[in-house]
């Protein structure tokens, strides 16, 4: 029969299935985008819908649902929440709200699930006739339902919290690097704007958001149990660094001598530098020399705070590298290991430092190995 697919030429054929399993694949991409991707979805696909640009769907289908099993403490919890019993209890919109916005322990005084996060949780899970216990159960192990005491949320929240109640942009950032997990600067905004539901910083329930979509409550209490918090270290504390070097292991605990307001410089180094060993000697003399400025050494591949550090705050491209601090601010950078840029750069910058510039040279008479390199000719 002519135009039928029989009459045609195989090769015709073919290049028709290929067209066909291309404009499936092409349309892939964007079915994910649209649609809302649970936190207990393959890693591939979570990154697909929170980072623009990657498209692995890494063997998962967003067109076939697996029967998931719901024992009987999720039974009860599902039925708290809807309307009607049995096999025919139904979940309508704002009674999924509370059972997203509630763990079984705890519900806080106002609702903190942003209206455009629970669009897509509807729309993704409900059927006609609103949530049943078959709906809920995907739900369920997807990841969606808040697990742990109110407690632990607040026990992590405070952790990261810098006294003021909400978590700022940078300190969210430098979470997300403490636990191994880098954004750029604009997918920290993209997860920022959807978390902060006021617009009025990060706070305890747009925490819990967090705790959904990127965050693992068990994971943030394991890193802040060893990690310090971020605190001013005292006068005192900071005066007992003069005069020798103090290796920090962390950015909070870096910061936390920072805030003291005193003058710092900081000596960015790595296991494998050459060049950051050998001026090392140089450095805890000149701490000797430089008596009433704060000497620190920072190794920049010892940890992922280290490594926030040194990638995202210094843009570390050379090492040695050093980084000097007055009043609280980073005031300037540089590289190599030089003793006349070290100096250079430490008088002009810190006053402390400048002070000094008399017992710096009688140093250098007393010890040649403080002086800068002669130039060869």
């Amino acid at each position: 029969m002519a135009g039928s697919s029989s009459s045609q030429p195989p090769g015709c054929r073919v290049r028709r299935r290929r067209c066909a399993v291309l404009a499936a694949a092409a349309l892939a991409p964007v079915l994910v985008a649209d649609a809302f991707v649970a936190p207990g979805a393959p890693r591939a696909l979570c990154r697909q819908a929170t980072v623009p640009g990657r498209t692995a769907l890494n063997g998962w289908s967003l067109f076939h649902w697996g029967d998931e099993e719901v024992d009987e403490k999720g039974r009860a919890r599902f039925l708290s929440f809807a309307d009607g019993e049995g096999e025919e209890a139904r979940l309508p919109r704002e009674s999924l709200r509370s059972l997203l916005e509630c763990t079984e322990s705890f519900c806080l005084t106002k609702h903190w699930l942003a209206e455009s996060t629970l669009d897509k949780i509807w729309k993704q899970y409900a059927a006609e006739d609103g949530i049943g216990i078959k709906e809920y159960g995907r739900l369920a192990h997807d990841g969606l339902l808040l697990k742990g005491k109110v407690e632990e949320y607040e026990k992590a929240f405070s952790g990261v919290d810098e006294g003021d109640g909400v978590i700022s942009r940078e300190t969210l950032g430098k979470l997300f690097a403490g636990l191994g997990k880098h954004f750029s600067a604009e997918e920290l905004d993209q997860i920022v704007d959807e978390a902060d539901v006021g617009h009025d910083g990060i706070d305890f329930a747009d925490f819990l958001g967090l705790a959904r979509t990127h965050l693992e409550l068990a994971e943030v209490v394991r890193y802040l149990e060893t990690t310090p918090k971020r605190v001013q270290a005292s006068d005192e504390a900071v005066d007992g660094m003069l005069g020798h070097i103090t290796t920090v292991h962390s950015e909070a605990e870096l910061d936390s001598i920072v805030a003291s307001g005193k003058d710092v410089v900081v000596k960015l180094a790595f296991t494998w530098c050459r060049p950051c060993k050998a001026f090392l000697p140089r450095y805890e003399k000149y701490a000797k020399v430089y008596k009433d400025t704060t000497f620190l050494k920072i190794v920049g591949n010892e940890n992922e705070s280290c490594k926030h550090y040194a990638k995202d705050v210094l843009r570390a491209r050379i090492s040695p590298m050093f980084a000097v601090y007055s009043e609280g601010k980073l005031l300037t950078t540089w590289n190599g290991a030089n003793n006349q840029r070290f100096m250079d750069k430490m008088e002009e910058f810190l006053p402390s430092a400048r002070q000094l510039i008399k017992e710096r040279e009688a140093a250098i008479a007393a010890d040649p190995t403080l002086a800068p390199a002669v130039p060869t000719r």
